[in-house]
């Protein structure tokens, strides 16, 4: 598919329809996203329908430039930076009316300026009032899309009050979007109506994402690993459903029964400085390394002999599929929407969660049984072909679009 021209960009945002994307997120690096959202944006062009992306906070001069040339619109609303509540809640009426007054102020602008007929609503919170703020400036056709991990545990009266609450701010959304099927059922138990829910799975590029084989060289002569030496790899932000504390139980386990290892942890977050504590008290400081965000995993994960993620309700397990991509074989947990990225002995080997003698048992099954891993490195990257592509995720969500009469069919 070839990009549209600048000239092609402003004729589709005036076009019939125009979908602003509201997205509670900036990148600062192009990766497997950026690519679904561009492709999208050129697949609405190429059946005339334009398109914003709508960014929460502004982009690094290189992105944003990478955005033009591919012809794709791309706008800003820095509600954080102006003071209003976490993302855009409806907690923010405790706090006065002019803690997201400017959001909907500065969407008016918007959806005057791109003429929007719709809006596609990503990474805010399903209890956020972008939704009726929307709704309130006109716009008719509002698609909200749930990525947020987490098990619903309310009960009782609260389950009631918190059902009612989801209800109400729900209302306006034509369609949400779950990411995969056990989030489904979390809204569900939240208070959405199920048949205003289609499951959609996120996709990864995988041309980028590919086995290379000279990565697991260049990663031990950058950490100075020895050849004897097992590298685990682990990738997430580092907060409380990640429970990355199992991964560091399961590798003194494993250095225990004599394994040499090297953990590489890439990501950052609030449980770090616990994290590192915590490799001090067990005694495997010295075989963790803490790289931090990490712009760009591939390396990680093409040179690793080992991906870990012990995840309990994870929404969908992204980091996955770009690491069987990448054909590293995969240890997790059974958890959220990890069960259906990972098929249990074919792509990967799946292990109850919170559960450290598991998940190294699992490590050293792969490391001990040489058939086992061939077969997990060899079906992966396939899997992740046939079912978790970018390609399939725009294919996914035009479908959704022409379902809801925001593209006509011919």
């Amino acid at each position: 598919m070839h990009a549209p021209t600048e000239g092609q960009s402003r004729q589709s945002t005036a076009s019939r329809e125009t979908i602003a994307f509201l997205l509670d997120y900036s990148p600062t690096n192009w990766c497997s996203r950026e690519d679904y959202h561009v492709g999208l944006c050129q697949a609405l062009a190429a059946k005339g329908v334009g398109s914003v992306l709508v960014f929460s906070k502004a982009l690094p001069a290189e992105l944003e430039s990478s955005f033009r040339q591919k012809g794709i619109e791309s706008a800003v609303i820095d509600y954080q930076g102006k003071g209003v509540a976490y993302s855009v809640a409806l907690d923010a009426l405790a706090q006065g009316l002019p803690r997201f007054a400017y959001y909907y102020r500065e969407l008016g602008k918007l959806v005057s300026k791109y003429s929007v007929t719709a809006v596609h609503i990503s990474y805010f919170t399903y209890f956020s009032v972008v939704p009726w703020l929307a709704r309130l400036l006109g716009v008719r056709s509002i698609v909200f899309e749930a990525v947020n991990g987490g098990v619903w545990r309310a009960r009782s009266w609260k389950k009631k009050l918190l059902n009612l609450r989801t209800r109400l701010l729900t209302q306006p959304v034509k369609r949400v979007v779950a990411i995969s099927a056990f989030v489904k059922e979390q809204l569900i138990q939240a208070g959405v109506p199920g048949n205003k829910i289609v499951v959609r799975h996120l996709g990864v590029d995988s041309k980028r994402y590919t086995p290379e084989p000279d990565a697991k060289l260049r990663l031990a002569e950058r950490y100075a690993i020895r050849s004897e030496e097992i590298v685990l790899v682990t990738v997430s932000f580092l907060n409380p459903i990640k429970h990355t504390e199992t991964i560091l139980e399961a590798c003194s386990l494993l250095v225990e029964r004599g394994v040499r290892l090297r953990l590489l942890v890439a990501g950052d977050g609030p449980r770090r400085r616990e994290l590192e504590a915590l490799c001090q008290t067990i005694g495997i400081a010295d075989r963790v390394h803490w790289l931090g965000h990490c712009d760009d995993p591939r390396q990680l994960l093409q040179g690793g002999d080992v991906f870990a993620l012990a995840s309990v309700g994870e929404a969908f397990g992204f980091v996955l599929c770009e690491a069987m991509a990448c054909g590293i074989p995969v240890v997790a947990t059974r958890s959220g929407g990890i069960v259906e990225v990972v098929e249990d002995g074919k792509t990967g080997l799946l292990v109850p969660p919170l559960d450290p003698g598991a998940l190294a048992d699992s490590i050293q099954q792969l490391l001990e049984n040489p058939e086992l891993r061939r077969s997990i490195v060899a079906t992966g990257p396939n899997r992740v072909r046939a079912k978790f592509t970018v390609e399939a995720t725009i294919e996914n969500t035009i479908r959704m679009y022409e379902s809801l009469g925001l593209i006509q069919t011919h």
